[in-house]
């Protein structure tokens, strides 16, 4: 399909053409007020009344993460006098990590930081409900300021019929490529993982293993190899010098076969690769999670390898977007800030109307196979109740106190995540990082302040969690 002319569309003037997909083409566009330089995605296809409502309702959706310091921020959408859906993004001159990979690399510190900074952005999407489904260095754009974006959620494509979900096999997990689409949290996770790992071997872990059983093949042929080899061989030892054995067993973890050893969220993750970076490189980088501190509770108790400061928080490179942008209330919050390190769930759903979207490709049949650089994505929602008359009771000796709270809506497999967390004085938790338990009580040491306070989360089967958790303290008697 020929490239879609530019729109007139009021309030912008058409520069250039910045690429094409297989749902839309993407070109850049002045606007007139505020005057600035945007890049706008215009669907190949017209749409009708319904796919252009649920073009919008997408855009909304995006609009709830979009500003994220290192998600690509939505400005607008509509529909063209001819019928055209558009949104309106924030233009990103310095190309994307394809791109980049053409003539250059990052060393294993640069991707942590990078990976932290996206895994941060992704747990962001997910506790939204938005599920990305392509990661993969196409869809990082690097913006004016050198800064890392995840981008292409696939609104465009997703506003037309069809059941299928597109994917990008090099990027793909395995159960991703045996049932020809689909995905999850999961499943973003391991795509993240072999994303990084080709920001420093410039290709991904299937290609970069099994380079003798890929040959000089190239397009389909290439395409239909490498998906047999992902499916049938094993994950290799990836034996590349210039990643240090620690960050392979971090990146190994997000691109375990089976999706269940993978990293429980997104966050989990980010907090994993900020241990291994203190380990190994004296310094860590902070996640940008609203709500979240920015360190693990244990990173101060941890050595380094590298005799530096004991928390030093990384200079941001040229790539990476000023703190400041990013949590700027993190200070006010952070006494009952949540603990995710260990316990949070991928799938934290806050969308307010309690529906599910499915985003999907064009035409009518199933899954469609990238092999370049084509949109698609998934958004979800769904709502996960918090847990209610949380109450705490200090023992008779004062060194436990027992937490008790109930479920509004038991359901089967129903767990609940809990953790410690400081209490409003700002003295110590009770000792350790939290847990998962079945039970709607759990026993606690008592912090050494004068109150104990814990937080508890309703963990559904489907391993959905609620979005707030249920924090209450407990005063000393």
């Amino acid at each position: 399909m020929q490239p879609h002319a530019p729109a007139h569309i009021p309030g912008y003037t058409p520069i250039t053409r910045l690429g094409a997909g297989s749902e839309a083409d993407v070109y850049l566009y002045q606007q007139h007020s505020p005057t600035r330089q945007v890049a706008i995605k215009i669907s190949k296809r017209t749409l009708d009344p319904r796919a252009a409502a649920s073009f919008r309702t997408e855009a909304n959706f995006m609009g709830q993460v979009s500003a994220h310091p290192y998600i690509l921020s939505v400005f607008d959408s509509g529909v063209t006098s001819d019928g055209h859906g558009y949104t309106v993004f924030e233009y990103a001159p310095g190309g994307n990590f394809k791109t980049f990979l053409d003539h250059d690399r990052l060393d294993a510190d640069q991707m942590l930081t990078v990976g932290i900074d996206l895994a941060s952005a992704l747990f962001t999407a997910h506790r939204k409900g938005i599920v990305h489904r392509d990661i993969k260095p196409s869809n990082i754009l690097i913006n004016a300021q050198h800064m890392p974006l995840l981008a292409d959620f696939g609104i465009a494509g997703s506003v037309y019929a069809g059941p299928g979900v597109g994917f990008t096999i090099a990027w793909a997990p395995p159960e991703v490529l045996a049932r020809s689409g689909g995905g999850n949290e999961s499943s973003d996770i391991y795509s993240l993982g072999a994303t990084l790992f080709a920001l420093v071997t410039g290709r991904s872990p299937y290609e970069y293993a099994y380079a003798d059983l890929l040959g000089d093949l190239r397009g389909a042929h290439r395409a239909k190899r490498l998906q047999a080899i992902v499916l049938d061989k094993p994950l290799p030892a990836f034996d590349c010098p210039g990643i240090p054995a620690p960050v392979e067993r971090v990146l190994r973890k997000a691109l375990s076969r089976t999706p269940g050893d993978r990293y429980y969220s997104a966050l989990e993750f980010a907090r994993a690769m900020q241990r291994v970076q203190r380990e190994v490189y004296g310094h860590t980088t902070r996640t940008t999670v609203e709500g979240v501190p920015d360190f693990p509770p244990d990173l101060l108790r941890q050595p380094a390898a590298v005799s530096r400061p004991a928390v030093e928080p990384q200079a941001r490179p040229s790539w990476t977007r000023p703190l400041a942008v990013a949590l700027a209330a993190a200070a006010a919050i952070a006494a009952l800030a949540v603990v995710f390190a260990t316990v949070v769930a991928p799938h934290m759903d806050a969308a307010s109307n309690g529906t599910r979207v499915q985003v999907s490709g064009s035409g009518a049949g199933g899954a469609s196979t990238r092999h370049g650089d084509s949109p698609d994505s998934a958004i979800t929602s769904g709502s996960v109740p918090s847990v209610e008359h949380l109450t705490g009771t200090y023992a008779a000796s004062g060194d436990t106190v027992t937490f008790t709270w109930t479920n509004p809506s038991p359901q089967d497999g129903d767990a609940y995540a809990w953790s410690p967390v400081g209490d409003a004085s700002g003295s110590a938790a009770a000792q350790g990082t939290g847990a998962v338990t079945e039970s709607t009580s759990v026993e606690v040491d008592a912090s050494d302040g004068a109150q104990t306070c814990i937080q508890v989360s309703l963990v559904r089967k489907n391993r959905q969690m609620s979005d707030t958790p249920a924090i209450a303290c407990v005063t000393r008697p």
